[in-house]
This record gives C-alpha cells, structure tokens and sequence, in this order.
C-alpha cells in the first residue's frame, strides 16, 4: 500500500512539474512579455530617467544664469493675459482711429539695450497682439524679423528704416505696432507704441510690466550670444 501511495504522489510531483514547464513556456511565449519587450521596457524606463535628470539640469542651468545676472523669479505668469490686456489698453487709447479695413504690421518686441535684438519672448509678444487685435476685428500682419523697423537713438521715438508710407503702400498697411523689453531685478517692462504709417505720429502708447517667471526668464534670454544651452 506504501508503494502504491508513494507512486501516487511521484505522479502528482511530476504532473505538478509538467504543469509548471508548460505555464513557463506559455509565458516566455508570450509576445507581451518577451525578452525583446522586456529590453525595450527597460530601455524607455533608462530613457526617461535620462530625460527627466536632463531637465532638472536644464533648469538649474536656468536659476544659475538668473542668480548671476541678479534676477528674481517669481511663480507662473499667464504671459497672454498680461498682453491681451495691454492690447485692450491700447484700443482704449486709440478711441477708434484705426479702421479694420486696413492691416495692421506688428513687429517683434526687441531689447531696449540692443534694438537690433530680440528673443522668443519678443516674438511671442508680437504674435499675441497680433491675435489679440485680430480679436478685436481688426487684420494684422506679423513682421517675423524686424529689419525694417528701429528706434531713434537719443529721443526713444519709433521710426521706420524706410518711408512709412512706402511700407503702408506695400502692405496696405494703415498702422504698426512696435515695441520694446528691459529687464528688471523682478520684472520685465515693456513698451508698445501704435505708429500711423502715414506721417510717422504716435497713436497710442502703453508701458506696463511682467513677473519675471522662470518660463519669462528662460524666453528673454533664448538666443542670447554664449546662452547656446538651451
């Protein structure tokens, strides 16, 4: 009887082991779990810890630059509500005299200590008025590179390059926007100045501010001779 129990259970033991084989073999079979699946798993884990110490470095690289210029960062800035609202201040001002029957050119902001500069943010600040006055009814024109257009150095006066009413007639242009950026210890103050193409007046003219956030900070310096890492 012993004998008999014995090879009862040597059966059980070798069924329970042939089992296991089998359910291992189905598993390595498994194409959701396969060795090259398993690599590629691995390698997008090893990736993204790569990317995410790639960052963290970025923006240590971002708050060292600001620590040494002297700049303070503040928290998130709602960039667009800060432009929006001074496209709306300028309309105020302008108490329509601009048509919209006749584009309107706006140029990339540029930096009032080189005016033959400008930066991410510069062109992120034409490309908002341009939305926002397009908004408002009115057809605009982006000047991506700003060659044409300078400040007269010693009166601060907006002018063009070339004959305003030559770029009116070419674009049909009735008005541009210009506008410049400096950098504070907090903030970044800006000027932005509606000119009539016609006989180079000032429109409208609207100075205001913006934190210096981290994502600020980071757009103002993009570009900038030797800031090459970012």
């Amino acid at each position: 009887m012993m004998r008999h129990l014995t090879i009862a259970v040597l059966a059980i033991t070798v069924g329970v082991l042939l089992g296991c084989e089998e359910q291992s073999s189905l598993y390595t079979d498994d194409p959701y779990d396969s060795t090259e699946v398993r690599k590629a798993r691995d390698q997008a884990k090893i990736q993204a810890i790569n990317n995410d110490a790639a960052l963290r470095q970025a923006k240590n690289d971002v708050l060292l630059e600001a620590a040494r210029r002297n700049v303070i960062l503040t928290g998130n800035v709602d960039i667009g509500r800060i432009n929006y609202k001074a496209v709306d201040t300028l309309l105020r001002k302008l108490r329509s005299r601009l048509g919209k029957d006749s584009p309107i050119l706006v140029a990339s902001f540029v930096n009032l200590d080189n005016l033959e500069q400008s930066s991410s943010l510069g062109r992120l600040v034409s490309e908002q008025f341009a939305s926002r006055f397009k908004e408002k009814g009115y057809t605009t024109i982006e000047m991506k590179l700003r060659t044409t257009v300078f400040i007269k150095k010693g009166s601060g006066e907006f002018l063009l390059s070339r004959e305003l009413s030559e770029i009116g007639i070419k674009h049909r242009a009735q008005a541009v926007v210009v506008g410049t950026y400096a950098a504070g210890a907090d903030r970044l103050y800006l000027t932005a100045r509606v000119v009539n193409v016609n006989d180079s007046t000032i429109l409208a003219a609207h100075d205001y501010t913006m934190p210096m956030s981290l994502d600020v900070f980071k757009m103002l310096i993009k570009g900038e001779e030797g800031v090459d890492w970012l």
